[in-house]
């Protein structure tokens, strides 16, 4: 289920942000649990950055693309719910070239 159309990629003030698309949380349901990546990990296309545990599943999901994790969602530890709501608040990551 860790499908990557379920997650979006756009460019916020020169950096990238990967969030959770509406179909993906459509797919999960109720967030219950994020598990983020560490800020200044390199990633490659398809690897793992972490994990959101929903009503219907626990998803591992897999970046998108590639670069340097400089920011995570840490709202989301207090309040994972908040991938259930808009763009704004739904997002994981921030990747730096």
């Amino acid at each position: 289920m860790a499908k990557k159309e379920y997650l979006w990629v756009k460019d916020v003030d020169g950096v990238r942000r990967v969030g959770l698309t509406k179909e993906g949380q459509e797919a999960l349901g109720k967030v219950k649990f994020v598990d983020l990546p560490m800020v200044g990990k390199t990633l490659s296309q398809g690897d793992s950055t972490g994990s959101v545990e929903a009503q219907k599943a626990v998803v591992e999901f897999q970046s998108p693309i590639e670069g340097k994790i400089s920011k995570v969602n840490d709202k989301l530890n207090d309040t994972p719910e908040l991938l259930n709501g808009s763009e704004d608040d739904a997002w994981l990551y921030e990747v730096n070239e």
